[in-house]
């Protein structure tokens, strides 16, 4: 089993990802069979994990490997697909977006605007602006702090602020 794992896991990895880092096959033992989980460490950032379930330990590894495979493959292809919309990130950077939120096929494209002028404000002169504009959100620097916040329209109406010191909520 540990060398049928170890072949299979390395198989699918460097088929999809050549600098993989680690990787680890866990076998369970569960109530109507065998539960395999793999973790692969793509990057320092990103893991990809996968699990399989069977009623013998080899068929579950099967799944799992499979499982990984089927999200390695996707990985590759959003990143093949976003690479030139994306060219100022890292490549390790749009792998991690894409694996954060688990299936990547679910994930819609992301655009990024490469240039964004982000002005000094108080939280009072932004909400104005917002208010002012048909934007659903705006970001600026709190003239205050000097720290980034942002401003959006939230779906009852009333405007948010968010500030990384903290959360605070202002009715318009």
């Amino acid at each position: 089993f540990q060398t049928h794992a170890e072949d299979a896991l390395n198989g699918v990895v460097n088929k999809y990802f050549q600098r993989a880092v680690s990787g680890h096959v866990t076998l369970e033992k569960a109530d109507a069979g065998f539960r395999v989980k793999t973790r692969v460490a793509l990057s320092r950032r990103i893991e990809l994990e996968a699990t399989g379930y069977a009623h013998n330990a080899h068929a579950a590894l099967d799944a799992a490997i499979e499982h990984a495979e089927k999200r390695l493959r996707r990985h590759k292809r959003r990143l093949k697909n976003h690479r030139n919309i994306v060219t100022p990130l890292e490549e390790d950077d749009v792998l991690e977006a894409a694996v954060m939120d688990g299936e990547a096929d679910e994930m819609p494209p992301v655009v990024a605007e490469l240039a964004y002028d982000i002005e000094m404000l108080t939280v009072e002169q932004a909400v104005m602006r917002l208010e002012l504009s048909e934007a659903p959100m705006l970001m600026f620097r709190n003239a205050a702090h000097l720290g980034l916040n942002v401003v959006h329209r939230r779906e009852d109406g009333s405007i948010g602020w968010i500030d990384p010191r903290g959360v605070r909520q202002l009715n318009s």
